[in-house]
């Protein structure tokens, strides 16, 4: 912040936070989330990407293990399936005897359990 010249103050303002909460942020009192990470890197001007690019630059090799077996398991992932392949959206009438259905079942075991 201090580099592009953006102040505590500037980034209260623009994320609606009082100078107090922004201070806990800074100071670990509050757990920073990733919601607070992402609120606060656009509040600076800068894109996701962009941000954990300059603060986890790529090492030139692999990385750990599980690194190596993740990045693998992405590339052999299998493409999205095609639009035939998607189940069909029910229409408005299909969508109401599934209601009147699930109805009149928990009616009948709302009977049951006041007849019991």
């Amino acid at each position: 912040m201090r580099i592009l010249g953006i102040t505590n103050r500037d980034v209260e303002k623009k994320l609606g936070v009082s100078p107090s909460y922004l201070s806990r942020l800074f100071s670990g009192t509050i757990e920073l989330k990733v919601e607070h990470v992402l609120e606060l890197v656009a509040a600076i001007g800068l894109d996701p990407a962009e941000f954990f690019h300059l603060a986890y630059p790529r090492l030139p090799d692999p990385g750990s293990d599980s690194a190596q077996r993740l990045r693998q398991m992405l590339r052999d992932l299998q493409p999205p399936p095609s639009a035939e392949a998607r189940p069909v959206v029910p229409t408005q009438e299909e969508i109401d005897q599934m209601l009147v259905k699930s109805l009149r079942k928990l009616l009948a075991e709302e009977g049951k359990a006041a007849a019991g």
